[in-house]
């Protein structure tokens, strides 16, 4: 059971794709997993296998656009905001709340790469979020790019290109690839996969990184209360080091975990990875520990 729906955030039109498990039965009311796509990705994107390995198991999941992205609305497209991306997650859950097969006391979220980051800063804001799940993820967006070599001058042109974008409207584009060639692997997935899905560029504008930078989720992950907080990192991950999800653990309050993933790389954690199989099983043991059972609620 998969249909596209359409909510509204802000002012702008998302599209997304709601699962209902098969076996729900009228009057039936299930806990609900709202997914939180990575930088450039769209509903379509490696996002899907998870939410459908958590629809079997008795979950309803919701994939969506984020604005300026895919099926969603906003001009100019692709433009990154990561504080509207926490407010589209929200009308999000706005959203799968009203919905008559949704138990609105059982909403969780599930991020991956910079999704975690906006999951874990949605939980923050939002506290009908009761469960987390965050999958390397950067959690100071600004700490992670003063690492690397040559980003004081980088953020000079990023600078520029805001001034610019914010007295004339002039756009540029930068490529995603390019941005996370320090991690080859990734990239290269990125480079092959794009021509796969029709809605999804790699593409981000320029200016926008300037929000990117100034994006800090961790500053606020104590408040996330009543939730339950999960952190997924892989031990030898290129692009977001493992002290990025440990530091966001060490500041959240209770009940939290943070999990290792031994061996694994950035890239394992989607679809065609080795380390895919353990965070679906992590992230289902922590929702059914935390919004109760398998999914299954009560009937009306």
């Amino acid at each position: 059971m998969e249909r596209r729906i359409e909510f509204e955030s802000s002012g702008e039109r998302c599209v997304g794709i709601l699962r209902i498990p098969d076996d729900i039965k009228a009057g039936e009311r299930r806990g609900a997993i709202v997914y939180c796509a990575g930088m450039s990705l769209t509903k379509e994107v490696w996002l899907p296998e998870h939410a459908e390995e958590l629809r079997r198991a008795g979950w309803i999941t919701l994939n969506f656009d984020y604005r300026y992205f895919g099926e969603s609305d906003g001009e100019p497209r692709r433009r990154l905001i990561p504080p509207q991306q926490v407010r589209d997650t929200r009308a999000a859950l706005d959203y799968v709340s009203t919905l008559p097969e949704v138990d609105a006391d059982r909403l969780g979220l599930y991020g991956a790469s910079l999704g975690a980051s906006v999951a874990i800063a949605t939980a923050a804001a939002d506290p009908r979020v009761r469960c987390v799940v965050a999958v390397a993820g950067p959690m100071d967006l600004g700490r992670v790019w003063r690492e690397f070599d040559g980003f004081q001058a980088f953020s000079t042109k990023v600078d520029r290109a805001r001034a610019a974008f914010e007295e004339t409207g002039e756009v540029s584009y930068i490529s995603v690839a390019r941005l996370l060639a320090g991690d080859p692997e990734t990239a290269a997935l990125l480079r092959e996969e794009e021509p796969l899905y029709e809605r999804w560029s790699l593409e981000i504008t320029f200016e926008s990184l300037w929000d990117l930078f100034r994006f800090c989720p961790e500053a606020t992950v104590e408040e996330i209360a009543p939730g339950a907080a999960l952190f997924i990192a892989p031990e030898h991950d290129e692009l977001i080091a493992s002290v990025e999800m440990k530091c966001a653990y060490e500041r959240a309050q209770e009940p939290k975990r943070l999990e290792i993933l031994s061996g694994a790389r950035h890239v394992d954690i989607y679809r065609r990875g080795s380390a895919f199989g353990p965070v679906v099983k992590l992230s289902r043991e922590w929702f059914e520990a935390h919004l109760g059972g398998s999914g299954v609620g009560e009937t009306d």
